[in-house]
């Protein structure tokens, strides 16, 4: 198994992968396999630096990366840091691991991070010719953090009514989300544990991925509320609209008022996203 992301023991060797998928002439996504630390940083910093000067918009795929620390986040900072105005690169599909160095750092929001590779490819060819108008607002810190984890515990979700407990399990620990969870006296205590933790089963509302389901209407809220980033209380107010009924019962299940939640989300408006 990787090591822990804040593990600060040395290493003697490390692999990693690079490869390159070329969208358009302009645009790069950069996948990254493996472990990112001092022995191979250096190559994610020489591909980077020449996908961006050679075209412009580059998405970062760190699905695959199991170990990063803090040399190959300061690789990114610096890349970051010389992008010009006609320059731009996106993060996407961070692991939950990675995603908590970057919160850890304080740096997030110096980021636009994205869920999937998908949603940071609309947001690179923003503006670009020919490109569609983008619909997906990168993400808040806590608000990746927040899907990463619960993109881990899904797959293993026996029904709705699970799907609907794991979402609340994690939002509640995140961002506005948790702390308006809180204060509508939300219990810590889990309801319905699920057997059979270890085999999983793929459920979903209507589609493939319960996870992409909801953060697809919560990019369409924050659109609505001209936020720059979306965030935790747009991912609640989308677990609600998905789930419905399902959701109000495991609410219920742990002491918040359905109908308590519902009147805080229409007349209370999530604070600005962090620019």
């Amino acid at each position: 198994m990787p090591e822990p992301i804040h593990n600060p023991r040395a290493r003697r060797s490390s692999s990693v992968n690079v490869d390159r998928v070329e969208i358009d002439a302009r645009t790069v996504v950069v996948a990254v396999e493996g472990e990112l630390d001092l022995w191979s940083s250096p190559q994610l910093k020489r591909v980077l630096h020449d996908e961006i000067t050679a075209r412009h918009a580059v998405v970062v795929d760190l699905s695959r990366v199991a170990f990063m620390d803090s040399t190959a986040l300061g690789v990114l900072v610096g890349v970051h840091r010389r992008l010009t105005g006609e320059e731009r690169m996106a993060i996407a599909a961070a692991r939950p691991e990675v995603l908590r160095l970057f919160e850890l750092s304080g740096i997030a929001t110096s980021f636009r991070v994205f869920a999937t590779r998908e949603a940071a490819l609309a947001y690179v060819t923003d503006g670009a010719a020919g490109a569609t108008p983008r619909e997906t607002p990168p993400l808040t810190a806590d608000a990746a953090l927040m899907l990463g984890i619960v993109s881990t515990a899904m797959p293993f979700a026996q029904s709705a009514e699970d799907q609907a407990e794991r979402w609340l399990r994690v939002l509640r620990h995140h961002g506005e989300a948790g702390a308006l969870l809180a204060s509508l006296g939300m219990s810590e205590a889990p309801v319905g544990e699920p057997d059979h933790e270890d085999r999983p089963v793929h459920y979903a509302l209507g589609d493939s991925d319960a996870v992409a389901t909801v953060t697809e209407r919560a990019s369409s809220l924050a659109v609505a509320r001209g936020a720059p980033k979306l965030g935790t209380v747009d991912v609640l107010r989308a677990v609600v609209q998905t789930y419905g009924s399902t959701f109000h019962q495991v609410m219920a299940a742990h002491g918040v008022d359905p109908a308590e939640l519902s009147a805080r989300l229409a007349d209370t408006e999530p604070a600005p996203a962090e620019n």
